[in-house]
């Protein structure tokens, strides 16, 4: 690595730490206040809320590191414009590619570092933070979280699973119903007033079972006061536990509940968008440093306040477009792929521009 690319690494990874911690601490501070009244109400310990936001750190930086990364980039550039550097460099020789090019491969680098996070770090740590939360602080007891209501449950094998009421302590459902479906067709119906694990095995007690052909004619009619279900792989714990989130889940987690919802007959198109977007979101940051350096070389010493206005109104804007493009992406108005990448795409667009255009 030359001299200069250190010395402009030096001061972008400085600047950027500052930010991240002022963006960090801002978080902190927000939320505390908000949360303080519910703290002390409940006599957490301190010891607990700091093991509390311990946890809540990942998650603050993933959200928070593209504009700590576009505010680092701009006051870089403004500062070796401030002090007649920029103009030396450029004078020697040194292209304004050649300048940007240590902050972009930096920037490759911490978009791989995101999305690792995102895939091992940042559920986990959302995991325990949520476990601190109802554990510790709303007070949910195991017993009252054993007792689900309205339980909706996608299963193995295109099975669909809908509890009025499940109790996890007796590992029983009561007026249940179940949906199996193969590509796409509702192959067979289920309704019981009981369903029980008993040895291993889920028993249905009274209830009716009904068969369909594809095309949906009805082929098959039973009553039952007990039916064993021996092929059914869904355990006790499936129930109980509450269905992640696609921002809980990880790359691989979200790829197998599609495959669930689609073996299902479901409707995956929110679920892709959301797939697409996790990988979105960590190139945004290329895109972001791109953007913030050629914006850099068009604004002439530019000061600390400036950069910190811009970077926030940039970055309110790539949000307010992520927003607007997944929300139209879940209501099926545009394709998946485009709406987690057409804020990138019409970012970079930008940034190509503002790049071709600035003083080489």
């Amino acid at each position: 690595m030359s001299l200069i690319s250190r010395y402009i690494l030096k001061q972008y990874f400085a600047a950027m730490a500052v930010s991240l911690m002022a963006f960090v601490g801002i978080f902190y501070v927000v939320d505390l206040i908000q949360q303080l009244e519910k703290f002390i109400d409940r006599e957490v310990s301190a010891l607990l809320i700091a093991e509390y936001y311990f946890y809540f750190m990942p998650y603050i930086i993933v959200l928070t590191i593209p504009v700590s990364m576009l505010l680092a980039c701009l006051f870089t550039f403004g500062q070796l414009a401030k002090y007649g550097e920029l103009a030396a460099m450029k004078a020697s020789g040194l292209s304004l590619y050649r300048l940007i090019r240590p902050m972009v491969l930096s920037s490759v680098c911490v978009s791989l570092g995101i999305f690792a996070a995102g895939e091992w770090i940042v559920p986990e740590a959302n995991q325990r933070r949520a476990d601190i939360n109802n554990n510790d602080v709303e007070k949910q007891f195991k017993t009252s979280r054993s007792i689900r209501n309205n339980v909706l449950y996608r299963g193995q094998d295109g099975r669909q699973y809908l509890l009025r009421l499940y109790n996890g302590l007796r590992q029983q459902a009561t007026n249940v119903f179940i949906v199996e479906f193969r590509e796409g067709s509702i192959v067979q119906t289920i309704h019981a007033d009981e369903m029980q694990w008993n040895t291993g095995v889920w028993v249905l007690n009274r209830g009716t079972l009904r068969r369909f052909e594809p095309r949906g004619r009805l082929v098959a009619f039973r009553d039952f006061e007990r039916l064993p279900r021996p092929e059914w792989k869904e355990r006790p714990e499936d129930f109980q536990k509450e269905q992640k989130k696609p921002e809980a889940m990880n790359y691989g987690e979200l790829q197998q509940y599609i495959r669930n919802v689609r073996r299902g007959g479901g409707d995956v198109q929110g679920y892709l968008v959301d797939l697409n977007l996790k990988i979105a979101f960590p190139c945004a940051n290329i895109i972001i440093v791109m953007f913030g350096a050629a914006l850099a070389s068009h604004v002439k010493k530019s000061g600390a306040a400036l950069g910190f206005a811009m970077s926030i109104g940039i970055c309110f804007t790539y949000w307010g477009m992520l927003r607007i493009s997944q929300a139209f992406g879940h209501a099926g108005s545009l394709s998946p792929d485009l709406a987690a990448w057409g804020p990138n795409l019409i970012f970079g667009a930008l940034a190509l521009g503002l790049i071709l255009r600035a003083p080489k």
